[in-house]
């Protein structure tokens, strides 16, 4: 919901390209699993590798299904 807002506000003044494409891409990037820099950190510091492996995991799989409702929404929201 915050990348919605944040998107559209840059939009409206005029800090982005009215581009629905380009605000696809964007909101697209709030709605992504946490980055693989998580899990490096665990590994420098030897400390939650197995509890890291295991949140990443879950992550990755609600993702599949978070995505697409995502995708939907924001889809619905550039085109409206």
């Amino acid at each position: 919901m915050v990348g919605i807002v944040v998107i559209k506000a840059a939009t409206g003044l005029g800090l982005l390209p009215k581009d629905p494409l380009f605000s696809f891409m964007l909101m697209i990037q709030y709605s992504l699993p946490p980055a693989m820099n998580i899990s490096t950190m665990t590994q420098l510091f030897n400390v939650g590798q197995e509890e890291c492996s295991v949140l990443m995991m879950w992550t990755y799989l609600v993702a599949t299904f978070a995505l697409t409702a995502w995708s939907t929404v924001f889809m619905w929201i550039l085109t409206s």
